[in-house]
């Protein structure tokens, strides 16, 4: 078994192994992976979070020692989350200096105690200060201050575009925001909308309250989800991040002025 963590912006995880095939999902920096197959130039890989399996060009993945990847895996539920949309992070490698752009909801890893420098598998990372806070606990916050903390950190990645298979501010589905949004409340839930459905205890429309996910398909069969947000309305990705009015009935987009997705059920998580 080989093991490795995502050291890039992100890394696509295809559905074969090939570059034309359909981009399943993203692992974010940060994000430790299990490497359970290999074919020329291709890894088979599980990742850690939600046990998400694809394949990744072998060349994106950062192979490190059983005993530093156990390092990362042990540190993960409290490593610091990067909470704006693009994070500016200068990498320094061998001498040589760049800059990345990094997503919201990244892990980042050995902060020292200035505060703005990191090191990751031998590479000095430089994040500026403030664009990164730790994760809090769901269990340890009043519902109220959780749902308006959660609300915030939905907001910051407003008409972001939508992407399939995507998970962070580059691009996202309606499942991969709801993913990686509940990371900063450190809640890890499923990858797609079906499974997430799983998760959680049913509220009826009428007790629906702000960080509560609402659920929509055909026949019964979830295929979208979204963030129960304020004044009657639903955060949820469609085209780009935006907010929705949010009926018994389901999605009802103004621009339209028709339902766009209907409503199966509505979960609460915390």
């Amino acid at each position: 078994m080989k093991y490795a963590i995502c050291l890039q912006p992100y890394i696509p995880m295809r559905k074969t192994a090939e570059e034309s095939a359909e981009m399943v999902s993203q692992m974010l920096f940060g994000d430790t992976f299990q490497i359970l197959d290999e074919q020329p130039r291709w890894y088979f890989v599980q990742r850690d979070f939600d046990g998400y399996q694809g394949w990744i060009d072998f060349k994106t993945a950062t192979v490190i020692e059983p005993k530093e990847y156990h390092k990362y895996v042990a540190e993960s539920e409290n490593a610091l989350l990067l909470r704006l949309p693009y994070n500016p992070v200068t990498r320094t490698m061998e001498g040589v200096s760049g800059v990345s752009h990094l997503s919201w909801g990244s892990r980042i890893f050995n902060m020292d105690d200035t505060g703005v420098m990191f090191n990751m598998n031998g590479i000095r990372f430089d994040v500026p200060n403030m664009t990164y806070v730790e994760p809090v606990k769901a269990s340890t916050m009043s519902r109220k201050a959780c749902s308006k903390y959660i609300l915030q950190q939905a907001q910051l990645l407003l008409n972001v575009p939508y992407l399939w298979g995507g998970i962070s501010a580059f691009g996202v589905d309606c499942s991969g925001f709801i993913q990686t949004l509940f990371r900063f409340i450190g809640i890890a839930l499923p990858r797609d909308a079906s499974q997430q459905y799983k998760v959680g205890t049913e509220v009826s429309f009428a007790d629906a309250e702000i960080g509560d996910l609402a659920f929509f398909g055909k026949d019964g069969k979830v295929s979208h989800v979204g963030l129960v947000a304020d004044n009657g309305r639903i955060l949820h990705v469609s085209g780009l991040l935006h907010f929705d009015k949010l009926t018994e009935e389901g999605i009802y987009r103004e621009s339209l002025k028709e339902y766009t997705h209907k409503l199966i059920g509505i979960k609460r998580i915390f």
